[in-house]
């Protein structure tokens, strides 16, 4: 064979891969972010917020409320335990230190072109599960595949934007893009799963399932008893427990989680030591539940910190619903809900009033829309509430009990209802009655003052509290009146947005748009979150989303917790620093006794 004729393939398959991948400049690297460079260099030790000689042993002991039926932690049914993504790992981890940065796991470097036009991954070549099998590029294939072709509906919305994904060589996988403005779709990738192949492949994933899957994290699941615990052990053999990003996590033997009932019964738990760390957000029993002498002795402790990420505990209308099909109702109902007076008598002014559904951050809107708010806006205006541009939110500053009962009242006249004998009744001559479900039982008391209040403008509201599992069926089936949700948006917002607010597939069960939510201002909008070039830019698409969702009144932002508040145990220690934007508890250990 001439050299001329080598030379003239190798140029042939220079220009076909260049032709393939974009011709521009491309960069390895060690992390992506979003914006600017990630705040870790190549040559990191660990990160910041970890003790790098945190001893490993011990056990910590948490609670979770309900129960579990599936170890099937990306399938479209069943309810899984918390903890489960400890036993699995991704191809990059997450810098919680800062808004959106991705790190190497699976994956030891990111390959990508100047134009966003695709991504590489290529696997560590140390990367194995836990029965000791490689982790190759055909894992990944295979996972993002299955993920989002039978698993939930979040994952399919997640990656829409994802062309085509192969395994170029055994170690490199290649994301190629539908289009280049998704600038977060890098970093949304590095999130992935990888699943076992081998494993998985021959099983029905749309089913749950209590079968062990095999997984690649630094746990395994070590003994497990549906309804009652699950426990994870720490795996000597992980294959990545020194890389830098790991060094100072996972320090716990065993990661053991108890199911309860009920928060009464976890306190009760904390204070005889079946438990030794709790995240405790119902200020009664943060104040006086926990036993003081074993405070006062230093067997116990109380840590607070400040909760940066944007957050809301929203009032959620199901507008399937024909009820709740109309504005002027869900504007009337949200209208008579006293948030103000639970976060004074029963929440003891612990949380906070949220007037946006990203509370919490400079990404919640206030006062007017600004010019820049308004440039995005206004093109828009036709499928937007006029309010939206005239007025500040909310919009019951400063009005009475009476003045609101008033209004609610106006606006169900409004609607075609009459009050007849103290009811609200329907055309129909049938009295509303709405249905408010829950799956935590303490939060029935936060609502009976608002079955209440309902009531006094001829509203019959019930309340129904049923098992955790059996919660998220109905709300995976659309199957509810009203529901308290927590929307726990990142620091930087960005493609779940489409999830929670876009009109693709806010019919189909399983959706994350419980709201039903339809509407193609939102639609404009949620599209261009991904695309911002800038934190500003970010800043301003999500006060426009905000304000928008808003004065449609389907979600109804109430409350959220300002601050994280942990009990635990005087041996359970953390880093003296943690994060911005989570606990982190993989970074805690447990001190000898």
């Amino acid at each position: 064979m001439s050299l001329r004729f080598i030379a003239v393939v190798f140029l042939w398959t220079l220009a076909h891969f260049l032709q393939a991948e974009g011709d521009n400049s491309v960069t390895f690297s060690h992390a992506i972010s979003l914006y600017g460079t990630p705040q870790y260099g190549a040559d990191m030790k660990h990160f910041d917020f970890v003790n790098p000689d945190a001893p490993k042993g011990g056990t910590l002991n948490v609670a979770q409320i309900g129960s579990f039926d599936t170890f099937n932690a990306y399938g479209p049914n069943g309810k899984v335990p918390f903890g489960l993504t400890y036993t699995n790992e991704t191809l990059m981890m997450r810098g919680w230190d800062e808004p959106l940065s991705k790190y190497g796991a699976v994956a030891e470097k990111v390959e990508s072109p100047e134009d966003n036009s695709w991504v590489a991954f290529h696997i560590n070549p140390k990367a194995h599960f836990h029965d000791g099998k490689a982790i190759t590029a055909d894992d990944v294939v295979f996972s993002f595949t299955t993920i989002t072709e039978k698993g939930s509906l979040f994952w399919r919305q997640f990656y829409q934007d994802v062309d085509t994904v192969e395994a170029t060589s055994p170690q490199r996988v290649l994301f190629t893009f539908k289009h280049n403005q998704n600038r977060e779709l890098p970093l949304l990738l590095g999130q992935l799963p990888v699943l076992a192949s081998h494993w998985w492949q021959n099983r029905d994933f749309s089913e749950t399932t209590l079968d062990i899957p095999i997984g690649s994290g630094p746990y395994k699941i070590h003994r497990f008893q549906p309804g009652r615990f699950v426990e994870y052990k720490r795996d000597p053999n992980y294959w990545a427990k020194d890389i830098p990003t790991n060094i100072g996590r996972y320090n716990f033997d065993i990661v053991r989680y108890d199911f309860f009932r009920d928060n009464h019964i976890t306190v009760e738990a904390i204070n005889s030591g079946q438990l030794n760390w709790q995240l405790e957000s119902d200020p009664r029993f943060w104040e006086k539940g926990y036993s003081q002498r074993a405070l006062d002795k230093g067997k116990l402790v109380k840590s607070t910190w400040v909760n940066h990420n944007p957050q809301t505990d929203s009032l959620v209308f199901n507008t399937r619903k024909p009820l709740f099909s109309d504005v002027r109702v869900r504007e009337a109902i949200a209208t008579l809900f006293d948030i103000d007076w639970v976060l004074s008598n029963l929440l003891n002014n612990t949380s906070e009033r949220a007037t946006s559904l990203f509370a919490g951050s400079e990404l919640a809107a206030a006062g007017l829309p600004n010019s820049e708010e308004l440039a995005l806006l206004t093109p828009l205006k036709d499928h937007l509430p006029q309010r939206v541009f005239t007025h500040q939110w909310p919009p019951f500053t400063g009005m009475k009990k009476r003045e609101k009962l008033k209004h609610a009242l106006n606006l169900f006249q409004q609607a075609g209802f009459l009050l007849v004998n103290g009811k609200i009744m329907q055309a129909d001559g049938q009295p509303v009655i709405v249905e408010m479900l829950l799956g935590d039982p303490s939060l029935e008391r936060l609502m009976q003052g608002q079955v209440q209040r309902l009531a006094e403008a001829g509203i019959e509201m019930r309340l129904r509290t049923v098992e955790s599992a059996r919660y998220l069926k109905h709300i995976r089936e659309l199957d509810f009146d009203i529901i308290l949700h927590s929307f726990r948006h990142t620091p930087s917002p960005g493609q779940e947005q489409m999830s929670f607010w876009g009109s693709e597939g806010s019919d189909q069960p399983g959706t994350l748009n419980f709201a039903g939510v339809n509407n193609p201002a939102i639609d404009n909008l949620v599209h261009r979150i991904p695309s911002a070039k800038t934190w500003p830019e970010l800043v301003t698409l999500v006060h426009a989303l905000d304000r928008s969702l808003l004065w449609d009144f389907k979600v109804v932002p109430l409350f959220y917790n300002s601050s994280w508040r942990v009990i635990h145990s005087s041996n359970i220690k953390h880093p003296e620093r943690l994060p911005k934007f989570s606990l982190e508890r993989a970074t805690w250990w447990a001190e000898p006794h």
